[in-house]
């Protein structure tokens, strides 16, 4: 037998195996319990996102604090990436995101992931403001707060989506925000 081909045949089957442990069902969670809410707002820039722990100069502001390792870098700035989320998520809600009377806005206070030993924890917490447009009037505040698990060698923007999803799902089951939203 070849040993090139031998060689290559292991690197190909550590690269699945490593690959592979974020398809494992008891860590990666279902974002299809996102519960349906009608209403509408609309999502504020990513500038209106504001990382707190970016702004205090204890991380850049495309990474996110992780206790293995120094830190988890993103291609884009967290701020970024999670305003997506959020509107990506109350649209799969079925939010309309294009009314502009009332514009909801969020302080990612705490984002980060402890993976000193498997499972993977990722922890979100965010301050979120519901502003009517007009008058500046503050309709709703509230923060949520999320701890989600998954395997330690997942995809990083799987992990991202799915914690924001689950903050946001937290979010639309406050019947206060659900009130406001209508």
């Amino acid at each position: 037998m070849n040993l090139s081909l031998f060689a290559r045949s292991g690197a190909l089957s550590s690269v699945m195996l490593l690959s592979a442990c974020c398809f494992f069902p008891s860590y990666r969670h279902k974002t299809d319990t996102i519960p349906p809410t009608t209403g509408s707002l609309s999502v504020a820039p990513a500038s209106e996102f504001a990382y707190l722990p970016a702004q205090a100069g204890q991380l850049s502001p495309n990474r996110i604090q992780n206790t293995a390792v120094s830190s988890i870098t993103l291609k884009r700035n967290v701020d970024a990436s999670v305003r997506d989320a959020v509107a990506r998520t109350l649209t799969r809600a079925g939010v309309d995101t294009a009314d502009t009377a009332r514009i909801l806005s969020a302080r990612i206070e705490a984002f980060s992931v402890e993976d000193a030993r498997s499972p993977a924890w990722w922890t979100l917490k965010m301050h979120y403001v519901l502003i009517e447009a007009d008058t500046k009037r503050e309709l709703y505040a509230s923060t949520k707060t999320v701890r989600r698990q998954f395997h330690t060698f997942t995809n990083n923007t799987i992990a991202l989506e799915d914690t924001v999803a689950a903050n946001v799902s937290a979010l639309l089951v406050d019947p206060d925000f659900v009130r406001v939203l209508h």
